[in-house]
């Protein structure tokens, strides 16, 4: 029995670094997408946002000075403010460093440098990414929403391994250990269930979509790219089992050798770190 345990824990790590890897990329990725959608939408405008609150600051403005305003000065004022802003950070950021580490206070003219680095580095990279997006990112909202999906049920599969997820003890704390452990077993058999019945409905709706994909041509994609929709989907009946048959393994677990008393599958808690923790700070003069 004890090595059954240590084989399913092993597969269970297994399975939790594949998770990690995976929800690393979903987020990179939905962070990458996000990203350069905004620069693209934001500087793409024919009227930028700091013209376009100048314009509502004056009162009436004539045609020429509204093209005054959206050729010249908004430019202007944003390229020496984003400037301006930048030389600060960099000074800031200096100035934070070598106090951390008790050094002398930087001058102000490599921060300069720093600055006008960065800006020059920035403005590179956003004239490249309207050249080669100039009407906006193909599919990047929706991609991101996918990875989005992926990464919230990849999560929520993780805090189960961790038991990171919710409990409510309330009546399990009024319970004897013997009984408290079948608790423990009943609560994870409901669990299983719940969650299996959901991944079979996320199975049934994979099914449909990879029917629909593999039996039309150019059916059932993304518009941007010729990326099938069921990978998006796959994330339901994938995680929901792992889900469901995590949550049985823990009442399995609490029922035959007791729930965990500390580390990170103690619901979340390492109980011996937060003891040791408070053990220090009462030992700390007042």
């Amino acid at each position: 029995m004890e090595s059954l345990r240590k084989s399913v824990d092993k597969l269970d790590d297994v399975v939790l670094f594949i998770e990690r890897v995976l929800l690393l990329v979903s987020l990179s990725m939905m962070t990458v997408l996000v990203t350069l959608d905004v620069i693209q939408r934001t500087f793409s405008r024919q009227v930028s946002k700091t013209s376009t609150l100048i314009l509502g600051l004056l009162s009436s403005p004539s045609p020429e000075t509204q093209k005054l305003v959206t050729e010249t000065v908004g430019p202007w004022l944003f390229t020496v403010g984003s400037l301006v802003f930048l030389v600060l950070a960099a000074h800031s950021a200096r100035s934070f460093k070598a106090e951390k580490v008790k050094a002398p206070t930087p001058g102000f003219g490599p921060s300069v440098l720093w600055g006008v680095g960065v800006w020059l580095g920035l403005a590179g990279f956003i004239k490249g990414l309207l050249l080669v997006f100039p009407s906006s990112v193909p599919g990047a909202q929706k991609f991101a929403l996918g990875f989005m999906l992926w990464s919230g049920m990849l999560g929520a599969s993780v805090a189960t391994r961790q038991r990171r997820h919710i409990v409510l003890d309330t009546v399990k704390k009024k319970l004897d250990e013997k009984m408290g452990n079948l608790f423990s077993l009943i609560g994870g058999v409901v669990v299983f269930g719940f969650c299996g019945l959901l991944a079979y409905l996320g199975f049934v709706q994979l099914h449909d979509e990879f029917v629909l994909w593999r039996d039309g041509d150019g059916v059932g994609v993304f518009d941007a790219l010729p990326i099938p929709r069921w990978i998006v989907t796959l994330c339901l009946p994938v995680t929901f089992g792992t889900m469901a048959f995590r949550f049985l393994g823990a009442g399995v677990r609490d029922f035959v050798w007791g729930p965990p008393t500390g580390g990170v599958d103690a619901h979340g808690v390492d109980m011996e770190q937060l003891a040791k923790e408070a053990e220090q700070v009462g030992k700390e003069p007042a």
